[in-house]
């Protein structure tokens, strides 16, 4: 891929989202060679990778970033991250933000196994948090028990976005700057606690974060959307801008169809991709 065209999002930063990176059905599951092979594309397009905080700061003006990166993102903290993720970002030196539901922490991903009669999916324990954290990993909040935080209010919804903040500080012994609401489902209560408590969030919103984004909701790239090697590489030159408004479309129709309109973090779900970014 040395010789094909790349461009700079000019302004435009995507940070791509990851569940599990598994053989596993379903959208929240990337094989791991295809993830081995989105990293490769990645490099070799010439993208570097900066932190979701050095984002964060970007969004509010209060520092620069170089003109070609990305950010990863990773929810649910599935053991899988460890086994088969983290060694493609330790060999280039890239940093994360996995997003941890606390109380599964050590068990399994219930929430959806559950509700789908899916096969149950490990998730780390506190002993591997803390050892990818050593090795430089981030982790950011995701609920206490990865429930629909639109559905909670009064304590039982502060405990859901106070508490794992508060967790993972007290296991680790640093700061915990970032959120990602469960199911990407927010609204103005969720929101308001969110800003009081954390640095920036990040939401489902499929688009790319400006540098004029809200850091309490950064959109992210569904990366099962680009498990094809030519389609990532064609995002990365900027010929994704119909993809992008389709499969937004798409997901917009099918979630009024299936569960009613939901609000995205910070409650901002629009289709606004820019032409002059996305091309």
């Amino acid at each position: 891929m040395s010789g094909t065209r790349t461009v700079s999002f000019c302004g435009s930063v995507p940070v791509l989202m990851y569940h599990s990176i598994s053989e596993g059905a379903g959208p929240t599951c990337t094989a791991p060679e295809a993830f081995r092979r989105q990293m490769t594309i990645l490099e070799e397009s010439g993208y570097g990778v900066v932190s979701l905080t050095e984002l964060g700061e970007w969004t509010r003006g209060c520092r620069d970033l170089p003109p070609r990166c990305a950010v990863l993102t990773f929810d649910d903290g599935f053991l899988d991250f460890a086994t088969a993720a983290f060694p493609e970002l330790q060999r280039r030196g890239w940093p994360a933000t996995v997003f941890l539901p606390v109380s599964h922490l050590g068990g399994t991903d219930r929430w959806e196994s559950s509700r789908k009669g899916a096969t149950a999916r490990r998730l780390m324990d506190w002993s591997t948090v803390a050892e990818l954290a050593a090795a430089g990993i981030d982790f950011g909040a995701h609920g206490v028990t990865h429930r629909d935080l639109t559905q909670l209010r009064g304590d039982e919804l502060l405990d859901e976005v106070l508490t794992p903040k508060r967790m993972i500080e007290e296991r680790l012994s640093r700061q915990v700057a970032s959120f990602a609401a469960p199911f990407g489902r927010s609204g103005a209560a969720v929101d308001n606690l969110v800003r009081q408590y954390y640095r920036q969030a990040v939401g489902t919103e499929l688009a790319l974060a400006r540098n004029r984004s809200d850091p309490y909701a950064i959109p992210r790239i569904e990366m099962w959307y680009f498990r094809e090697p030519g389609r990532f590489g064609a995002f990365l030159r900027g010929d994704a801008r119909s993809f992008l408004l389709v499969r937004r479309l798409l997901r917009r129709c099918r979630g009024i169809l299936t569960t009613g309109p939901r609000q995205a973090v910070g409650g901002n779900a629009g289709l606004n991709v820019d032409p002059r970014r996305v091309k």
